[in-house]
């Protein structure tokens, strides 16, 4: 069905998509560069070559303007429209779970710009805004991937266990996101292999651990044989003698 907008507001709308992007683009290498406490509106501004009405009219404040570059960065490491096309699937949970770490290390690895800085920035100095992020962008992910998790190892997702679970998953390619790549880490060669690669070998030692957790889980419960008390030292006669 066609627009009921006309061309004019069209246009404009698109104008201004464009422009925003633009501001999120600019704000967040400022971001990436001197923080949330660091960095300015006017900085932005000076940058983007826009004035601080632009950054109200799109996004309210400098606060409201940093969260859509948090959003950005999550959108770029996984995107909402990927979960929803991969919780719609009829993909084998393991197969599920290969896709989910092939998505997030490939985009990790491929954007080594300001989406990695800024969050490894927002993680080891949370702002203000990061409750917030994590309600709405990171929770439906790690809820995806715990149920991915529940279904490979047939423990509940309400289950105290789960967490550790799914982080333990996880955990490899959040450190991949907050290690400096070009610093002499003992993890430095990573970033220089195949994303193909790398996450083919987090899938694989991720589902061993995992079925290794399914298998212990279902195995029954054997209680150990009580052993009866040893017999009192005997009183009889040769201990009598003995004490003589």
């Amino acid at each position: 069905m066609a627009s009921l907008d006309p061309p004019g507001r069209r246009r404009l709308r698109a104008d201004g998509e464009v422009t925003r992007s633009a501001i999120i683009e600019t704000a967040g290498q400022v971001f990436a560069e001197r923080g949330y406490g660091g960095a300015t509106a006017k900085a932005v501004c000076e940058r983007a070559g826009v004035n601080i009405a632009a950054i109200n009219y799109h996004f309210g404040s400098r606060d409201g303007l940093y969260r859509a570059v948090l959003q950005e960065v999550h959108r770029r490491f996984m995107s909402m429209a990927f979960l929803q096309e991969l919780a719609a699937g009829d993909a084998p949970p393991a197969d599920q779970l290969h896709r989910f770490i092939g998505e997030l290390v490939t985009r990790i690895l491929a954007d080594a710009d300001w989406p990695v800085r800024v969050w490894a920035r927002e993680l080891l100095a949370p702002s203000p805004l990061l409750d917030q992020v994590m309600r709405e962008e990171t929770q439906p992910k790690f809820e995806r991937l715990s149920a991915i998790v529940a279904a490979i190892t047939g423990i509940p997702v309400r289950d105290a266990r789960m967490p550790q679970l799914a982080l333990g998953v996880i955990a490899p390619c959040l450190v991949l996101l907050i290690v400096d790549r070009g610093a002499a880490t003992p993890i430095r060669p990573l970033f220089d292999e195949s994303a193909t690669a790398l996450a083919e070998r987090l899938w694989r030692f991720a589902l061993a651990g995992l079925e290794q957790v399914r298998s212990e889980d279902a195995a029954p419960v054997t209680r150990r044989p009580r052993h009866r008390a040893d017999p009192a030292p005997s009183r009889g006669p040769a201990s009598k003698a003995r004490r003589d």
